[in-house]
């Protein structure tokens, strides 16, 4: 496990196919969520993907990812809460095509998915479209390390 700004990664949550730096002679490793996440391997994990030493070049790595820490968002009930019946079922298909799909929808819902920032927004804005803007917040909130 290492922390990042108070927020300690896990490395479940870490994403099967996310590649990982164990490269400490590059100069931007402090910074960078590969070489942090490379950082957390446990033990018992002995081999995956792996950015190779060869991928810093003149001065810059083409898989350098810097490390950013956001306040995710799940849950929709709230949002819904004082919706008029005929926009009920339009902000929620729209919902769900921006999100990828009725699944993915319900997995924003159900927090398996946690939404970033720039989504968050998104919805905001779509629900301010529909002539909603008091009181709109998710249901949910945390601070995660963002790997998209």
């Amino acid at each position: 496990m290492e922390t990042i700004d108070d927020i300690i990664l896990n490395f479940d949550e870490v994403p099967t196919s996310w590649a990982l730096c164990f490269c400490e002679g590059c100069p931007r490793h402090a910074d960078c969520l590969r070489y942090v996440a490379g950082r957390a391997v446990p033990d018992n994990l002995t081999w995956g993907n792996a950015v190779y030493p060869t991928a810093y070049r003149n001065g810059d790595c083409r898989h350098f990812r810097p490390v950013r820490v956001i306040h995710a968002a799940y849950g929709f009930r709230q949002l819904f809460r004082e919706v008029k019946q005929r926009d009920y079922t339009p902000l929620r298909e729209r919902m769900k095509a921006y999100l990828g799909g009725h699944g993915t929808y319900y997995r924003y819902n159900r927090g398996e998915r946690l939404l970033t920032p720039e989504q968050q927004q998104w919805i905001l804005d779509l629900f301010a479209r529909y002539g909603y803007t008091e009181e709109l917040a998710f249901e949910h909130y945390r601070d995660v390390i963002d790997f998209s």
